[in-house]
C-alpha cells in the first residue's frame, strides 16, 4: 500500500489543528493508502504544540517537527519534506482554506502519472475584492519576469511524487521560492481546480 505524506508548515494555529486532523483522518479513511501527517511548527506562540501532542496520542500518524526559530513557510515545507517517507508528498496550509477533501483528486492525478499536481483557485471565499485584485496583479508581475510559465492562482497546496521531492531537496536553496522551484523541476505537471475556503479560525499570518 502506498504511503502519502502530508506536510503542514504552520505558525500558531491551535484553533485549527483539531479540525484539520479530524478532516484529514476522515478523508484518508476512505483512501487505499497509508498516510502520515507531518506538522512543522514554525516557532508558534500559542498552544499549537500542546494541541498537537494531544492529537498524536489519539493518532500516531501525526508527527511533529519543531523548528529552532521562526524560519518561514517555505523553509518549514522543505524541512517537512526532508522528514517525509511518502511515495507522494502533499503540502498545504494549516488554516483549512485548502480543503483536505481535494486531496483524493490529487492522488488520482498522481496515480495517472503526474509527478507534480498543482491546485488552482477558481474562487477565494472570505477574501476582499481588493486583496484578490492585488493577488492577481502580483501573479502576473511574477509571471512577466519569469523564464518559466508559472500557473496563475496556484498557491502552496500541491502534490509531488517521491521523484520530484528528492530532486527538489537536492537544490539546497537558501531563499526558496517554492512556487517557482516546483515548476522549474519539470516532469509531468497537471492542474486541479478548486474553490478556496475562508480561514476556519484565527488570523492570517
Amino acid at each position: 500500500m502506498p504511503l502519502v505524506s502530508v506536510v503542514l508548515s504552520f505558525r500558531s494555529e491551535a484553533e485549527n489543528i483539531p479540525v484539520l486532523v479530524a478532516r484529514l483522518t476522515a478523508m484518508f479513511a476512505r483512501q487505499a493508502v497509508d498516510y502520515e501527517l507531518i506538522f512543522v511548527n514554525d516557532a508558534s506562540t500559542d498552544r499549537s504544540l500542546e494541541v498537537l501532542v494531544a492529537e498524536r496520542q489519539r493518532n500516531p500518524r501525526v508527527r511533529i517537527l519543531n523548528l529552532s526559530r521562526r524560519f518561514g513557510v517555505a523553509e518549514g515545507v522543505l524541512a517537512g519534506m526532508s522528514a517525509a517517507s511518502g511515495d507522494a508528498v502533499v503540502y498545504m496550509d494549516a488554516d483549512l482554506q485548502d480543503p483536505p477533501e481535494v486531496i483524493p483528486e490529487l492522488l488520482a492525478r498522481w496515480r495517472a502519472g503526474a509527478d507534480v499536481v498543482h491546485t488552482v483557485r477558481t474562487r477565494r471565499h472570505g477574501e476582499s475584492p481588493t486583496k484578490m485584485f492585488a493577488t492577481r496583479i502580483a501573479y502576473r508581475i511574477i509571471q512577466y519576469g519569469s523564464s518559466i510559465a508559472l500557473p496563475v492562482d496556484a498557491g502552496d497546496f500541491k502534490l509531488l511524487s517521491r521523484k520530484a521531492v528528492d530532486r527538489l531537496l537536492e537544490l539546497r536553496e537558501t531563499d526558496p521560492y517554492l512556487r517557482g522551484l516546483v515548476v522549474w523541476l519539470g516532469y509531468t505537471q497537471v492542474l486541479v481546480p478548486y474553490e478556496r475556503d475562508a480561514r476556519h479560525a484565527g488570523r492570517t499570518h
